[in-house]
């Protein structure tokens, strides 16, 4: 197989090398972007009871309900009651900060890579607030999608490769059809917030290949259950009880995103 060499290493043409500078940006540029995430978390973590309207997105502090600043400006304390949103900064911008790097680690420099950033960057917030709230926020949601599809429609006319492009689109059509099956199935604890989810995942992973796409599919259930035995034994969860599932689902497909990269 035809080869070309970086350092001492031989990597099969088409693969795209890891560069440490690249993976240091994008590093720094994910903890940069953790240290706003707690005002975004505490703007969308609004409980919605089913069966009720929407609640306006939190505004001011989650605690008190004083006025603050912008979310982008929120992320210390609330200058009325003195608390801090929770999850704080020590958790987003290592944990953004070690998913970026990560992803640019293993999709290198290739024309794909922003779109990959973006689902990481994303990944975070959709995560923290399901686990806080059982919600999947729309806007986070589109703003993956529309991100998504944007950017990886750049990638294909750069890699002149339609392709990956049309599988991205069918493999975002299957997902959404497969998981809209199991959240329509008697005792279903999915959600439709999940199904969209599973649809732009479906979307992401679809470009990387078949093998993604299943393998994103198949982990989610796996990496659930260590969450789910977890609210058992907190005693915040029982046999009927709902348990986030977006948590796995976005795990599972930056896990799939690794996985194919080094197939």
């Amino acid at each position: 197989m035809p080869v070309f060499l970086f350092g001492d290493f031989r990597w099969p043409v088409g693969y795209h090398a890891p560069v440490l500078p690249l993976v240091a940006a994008a590093t720094l540029a994910g903890a940069a972007w953790g240290s706003v995430l707690p005002g975004l978390v505490n703007r969308y973590a609004v409980a919605w009871p089913d069966g009720t309207e929407r609640p306006p997105w939190r505004r001011g502090c989650g605690h008190c309900g004083a006025a603050g600043p912008g979310w982008w400006r929120s992320s210390g304390a609330c200058p009325t009651c003195g608390r801090r949103p929770t999850p704080g900064r020590w958790v987003t911008v290592p944990l953004v900060a070690a998913l970026c790097g990560s992803v640019a680690t293993a999709v290198g420099a290739a024309p794909a890579l922003p779109a990959f950033l973006l689902l990481a960057a994303i990944a975070v917030p959709l995560a923290l607030v399901d686990l806080k709230v059982l919600r999947l926020p729309d806007p986070l949601v589109g703003a993956a999608l529309v991100g998504g599809v944007v950017l990886l429609v750049l990638a294909s006319v750069v890699e002149r490769d339609a392709g990956a492009l049309l599988r991205a689109g069918l493999a975002a059509l299957v997902c959404g059809v497969g998981y809209s099956t199991l959240a329509l199935l008697p005792g279903s604890q999915l959600g439709f917030g999940d199904v969209k989810l599973g649809a732009v995942l479906g979307l992401y992973l679809g470009w990387l290949g078949w093998f993604a796409v299943v393998a994103g599919v198949l982990l989610a259930p796996v990496l659930n259950l260590p969450l789910v035995i977890g609210l058992v034994i907190a005693g915040r969860a029982g046999r009927k009880t709902a348990v986030p599932y977006g948590p796995a689902m976005l795990v599972a497909a930056i896990a799939a995103t690794v996985l194919a990269t080094l197939r």
